[in-house]
């Protein structure tokens, strides 16, 4: 059976049940005695065999088997949860989200079969119970097998195949086939009633049913099949010429078949089942030919599979609905508009273009809204790894979050996951002093680490706060100085600020000796640099001996903004309205200099001012007029004047990337069509600060 249909649906829960698994075996490590979470922890096991073993990863099906069966017992009584089992708990998550980024690279999970882990499995239930391993015991799904098969010949005395009612047309089928000496046979298929899926299972009974002759009849109907709105049994009426043995053999070879029982009909016993008919409601409708369930073209796939699925809410569709069509009538006026007489249509022709200008902004907002997904599908996996840090690094440490709730573009939520990660390493591992120096300092012995996220405006705001020892931005200069960042003379003329933004310098490390959590450089300029490519920025407050804040900004999304629209000479240019703190008309007389650098003094602050025409090569004016038109933009608390000719106005735009092959520099972000046709480049405040 080709399931590559189903890969994403079995990706995102399989997701799903490991991030419950996660967050329940971190509860049951502090309460090993709480009943809900021992009870949530062995259904998400049990589903995720049961969707492994449907898909056909049978490693990953073993290993879940065995979680199953630990957790099994533990319900059951018979053993309790300690640090080891705990431990290798945490183990069997981690083989199987290996086996989860296979899936998701190869659409095969791989050939590693975790050995070690299986037996400190069952070593675990045979310490724990005082009993043979879970391996070697029969599973409840054998004893059902076995069961199923031993009573074998009692299933054959209380079911039989249930009898169908065949209309003309059918019974015309069924004496062709006879008079060709083919057989006919009466089929009722049972399914296990552990089977998590049974309308695959029962498609692969149709499909091998299919190769060796022809369905002419199935009750229920082939589509209440497909939908799963069946019991665990169904019948067919079959032609075919195989005998009856090899068509059971089939069958029964289809996993999760519990029974088979056939009998072989003639056209005379035909006429009389109309008497015994029990289930007739499907006969009305029923197709001139059943034909197994829809198949799929079998493309086996290898290519990565990339989670691009968003579940949303079915009002927000609603409120898309009602919104195109209300598009459909603002369209229909413009044509109406358009066709009256030009004088007496002008003023209905602007109306319509009011509404419609009205209808779209409505229509990006719920679209915006459809591609929002709340942090916490990427903040969840964090205590898990706090706690895994708390014991490679021998410090206590505890994790508190708030506005998992906040949310973010769904193609923000995919890229922000890896810079939080380092955050939280850096801060657990630099931030937080060792045991011994926080007792001698007074503080307390549990290191705190906060992840913080809230809306502001159009921004999401993250921070990644602890309470460590700060910051060292005399170590930061030396360290800088040794590795030839930085001169001395240059040093000297730092501030605070300038020496903590070395930290994010490529290759820049603090650390004294390299471990696998932290020390090889690798960090906070690729935090940075996926920051900025998400149109973010990122500050850092820093307290010594108190500890650190690392705050991340972000854009609520980054296909639609508002941006001013200003010129220089016959260019035009899109500034995001988001990070424009006001405009000026500053005069010539009042710039000022400072290390040849023009400032000007805005009400007590001292500003930078840049010359855009200078940055981006524009055409100089002939002559300079008087009054300069500056647009004060800001990236954090730091601020820059930027110079331009004229201001054109306020305007929604969609950014349209410029692709790889051309070379843009930081400070273009992308590129806008203007309502003329013509293309204004957007300019990155952030990279120009």
């Amino acid at each position: 059976m080709d399931v590559s249909q189903y890969l994403e649906i079995f990706i995102d829960e399989t997701k799903e049940h490991l991030q419950s698994l996660n967050e329940h075996i971190l509860v049951i490590e502090k309460e090993p005695e709480n009943v809900d979470t021992i009870n949530e922890i062995f259904r998400a096991a049990h589903s995720l065999k049961g969707m492994a073993g449907t898909m056909g990863f049978k490693r990953m099906q073993r290993l879940t088997h065995d979680m199953e069966n630990v957790f099994s017992e533990v319900r059951n009584g018979k053993m309790t949860v300690t640090a080891d089992l705990v431990d290798t708990l945490f183990k069997c998550l981690d083989a199987l989200e290996e086996y989860l980024t296979n899936i998701q690279e190869t659409a095969e999970e791989g050939t590693e079969d975790n050995e070690e882990i299986i037996a400190a499995l069952n070593k675990a239930v045979e310490v724990g119970t005082g009993e043979q391993p879970a391996e070697k015991t029969e599973t409840k799904q054998e004893k059902s097998e076995a069961k199923a098969s031993s009573d074998g010949e009692k299933d054959e005395e209380n079911r039989k195949y249930k009898q169908l009612v065949l209309a003309d047309f059918e019974k015309h089928a069924v004496q062709e086939a006879k008079e060709k000496g083919m057989h006919i046979f009466g089929i009722t298929v049972f399914i296990q009633e552990t089977c998590l899926l049974k309308a695959a299972r029962a498609f692969l009974v149709f499909k091998a049913l299919e190769e060796m002759g022809e369905i002419i009849k199935s009750v229920p109907a082939v589509q209440d099949i497909e939908d799963e709105k069946f019991e665990f049994d169904f019948s067919v009426i079959y032609i075919t010429k195989e005998d009856i043995e090899k068509v059971k053999a089939a069958i029964l070879n289809v996993s999760e078949i519990q029974s088979a029982f056939m009998e072989e009909l003639t056209v005379e016993a035909e006429a009389k089942q109309e008497v015994k008919q029990e289930e007739t409601q499907q006969v009305a409708n029923a197709p001139q030919t059943a034909s197994k369930p829809k198949e799929k073209p079998q493309t086996k796939t290898s290519k990565p599979v990339v989670n691009r699925s968003v579940r949303v809410d079915i009002e927000k569709l609603d409120v898309l609905m009602n919104l195109v069509s209300e598009l459909i009538i603002a369209k229909n006026g413009l044509v109406s508009a358009s066709t009256h007489d030009a004088n007496q249509g002008t003023q209905g022709f602007n109306e319509q273009i009011e509404y419609l200008e009205r209808i779209t902004t409505n229509l990006h907002e719920s679209v915006m809204k459809v591609r929002m997904m709340p942090i916490e599908t990427v903040v969840n996996k964090f205590p898990r790894m706090i706690r895994d840090l708390t014991k490679k690094l021998d410090k206590k440490m505890e994790l508190y979050m708030s506005g998992e709730d906040t949310e973010l573009d769904r193609t923000v939520i995919d890229e922000i996951g890896d810079p939080l990660m380092h955050l939280l390493r850096n801060a657990a591992d630099h931030g937080l002093e060792s045991n011994e120096e926080r007792e001698r300092l007074g503080k307390p012995s549990v290191g705190s680490i906060f992840l913080n996220a809230y809306q502001d405006g159009n921004n999401v705001v993250i921070e990644v706060r602890d309470d460590g020892k700060g910051i060292n931005t005399e170590a930061v200069k030396n360290s800088a100085i040794k590795k030839g960042v930085i001169t001395p003379e240059q040093a000297e003329n730092l501030n605070e600020q300038e020496i903590i933004g070395l930290l994010f310098r490529p290759a820049f490390s603090t650390a004294e000796k390299v471990s696998d959590v932290s020390g090889r450089g690798v960090g906070l300029d690729v935090v940075k640099n996926n920051i900025e490519t998400l149109g973010g920025d990122i500050e850092v407050t820093t307290k010594l001996g108190e500890g650190s804040t690392f705050t991340i900004r972000l854009p609520l999304t980054l296909a639609i903004i508002q941006a001013l629209m200003v010129e220089l000479g016959d260019e035009k240019y899109a500034i995001p309205l988001n990070s424009i703190q006001t405009i000026e008309d500053v005069n010539i007389s009042d710039i000022k200099y400072v290390q040849t650098k023009e400032v000007i003094n805005l009400r007590g602050s001292v500003i930078p001012l840049i010359r855009l025409d200078q940055v981006l090569d524009c055409p100089p004016k002939e002559e300079e007029p008087e009054n300069l038109t500056v647009v004060i933009v800001s990236k954090g608390d730091k601020q820059a004047g930027l110079v331009v000719d004229n201001l054109m106005g306020q305007q929604e735009i969609v950014i349209k990337p410029l692709g790889k092959y051309i070379n843009i520099h930081k400070i273009i972000s992308g590129a806008t069509i203007l309502g003329d046709g013509e293309v204004a480049l957007i300019l990155d405040a952030n990279a120009l600060v």
